[in-house]
Parts: structure tokens; C-alpha cells; sequence
């Protein structure tokens, strides 16, 4: 999960806000397709 359950007010733990924006699409994306790819394989 990208969000912090706890959200801070400069953004996720003092980390720049485009960075962890950045970080958390990727991150979204490449499970994304590792999902998509197994569904593929069954």
C-alpha cells in the first residue's frame, strides 16, 4: 500500500511528495503487471 495510515502533513514520513508519488505509481503498476502476468501463466 502506497498510503501511510497515518498521513503527515509535509506528506508520507518527510519524503518529497513528487518522489513518494513517483515511487508509489511505480510501484502500483509493476504489481499490476506481475498480477496480470500470472493470470496469464495459469
Amino acid at each position: 500500500k502506497c498510503r501511510d495510515p497515518k498521513p503527515v502533513v509535509s506528506g508520507c514520513r518527510g519524503i518529497d511528495s513528487k518522489h513518494w508519488n513517483s515511487y508509489c505509481t511505480t510501484t502500483h503498476t509493476f504489481v499490476k503487471a506481475l498480477t496480470m502476468e500470472e493470470k496469464q501463466a495459469v
